[in-house]
């Protein structure tokens, strides 16, 4: 019988603090992710932040006795800057994520993540150029509704635009892509239900009509404006 991902996660989880440890100007260490709530799954990893001094960020992945592991490193000025410029999944993680090696600084970043987590993002309008793009997304998929790329184009309309546009105007923090049904079943089941539409028929033109619903609350209808974008010098 197979371990428990849960538990197996949490089994090399000494393993893998002691190695990042091993890493030069290590100040602190956050345990991100699924694992860290106890809700890990099947291709569950380990997710660490981790605080350093200097003013180099990398990431590093590494795999303990089959785990894979993955590890992002910041100074602190990284860290805030992302805080600054709403970057809601590093947010989340620093708000929900459990401490296993403690520095003051970091606690300081826990709790300013955990306050602007609190206060939600700041609301911030569609552009014109933002809505063309979702305008030409819903055009291009009814051209194809009859064809097997419909599914995909789809798909690729949602993840790069319209999902993410709907976070952003509605002052949303971001969850990752895994999380988006579970999360808006509890902030908008209106969307939630045209999501899960979208992503799961296996009619084109169902798929297409729950996309266009998506899309709409984005654009507000599908007419063509004029856009002129800024005039910038040429190099």
């Amino acid at each position: 019988m197979s371990q428990d991902p849960q538990a197996r996660l949490e089994a090399a989880l000494p393993h893998a603090i002691r190695r990042i440890q091993e890493t030069p100007g290590v100040l602190g260490i956050l345990w991100c992710g699924s694992a860290s709530r106890g809700e890990a799954q099947d291709g569950s990893d380990l997710d660490f932040h981790v605080l350093v001094k200097g003013d180099r960020r990398w990431r590093r992945n590494f795999v303990l006795d089959g785990v894979p592991v993955e590890v992002f490193h910041n100074p602190a000025r990284e860290l805030r800057r992302r805080f600054a410029d709403d970057d809601g999944d590093t947010l989340q993680m620093f708000a929900e994520g459990k401490v296993v090696l403690s520095h003051p600084e970091l606690h300081e970043l826990i709790l300013e993540a955990q306050q602007r987590v609190k206060a939600g993002a700041s609301p911030r309008p569609i552009t014109e150029f933002e809505r063309l793009a979702v305008l030409e997304g819903v055009m291009d998929t009814r051209a194809q509704v009859s064809a097997p790329i419909h599914v995909a184009l789809v798909m690729t309309f949602l993840v790069r635009h319209v999902v993410r546009l709907l976070y952003r105007t509605r002052g949303w923090w971001e969850v990752q892509e895994k999380h988006w049904l579970r999360d808006l079943e509890t902030r908008a089941p209106d969307i939630a239900a045209d999501l899960r539409l979208a992503l799961t028929t296996h009619n084109p033109h169902e798929r297409q009509s729950a996309f266009e619903a998506l899309a709409l609350r984005l654009t507000g209808d599908f007419v063509y404006r004029d856009v002129e974008g800024e005039r910038r010098p040429v190099p």
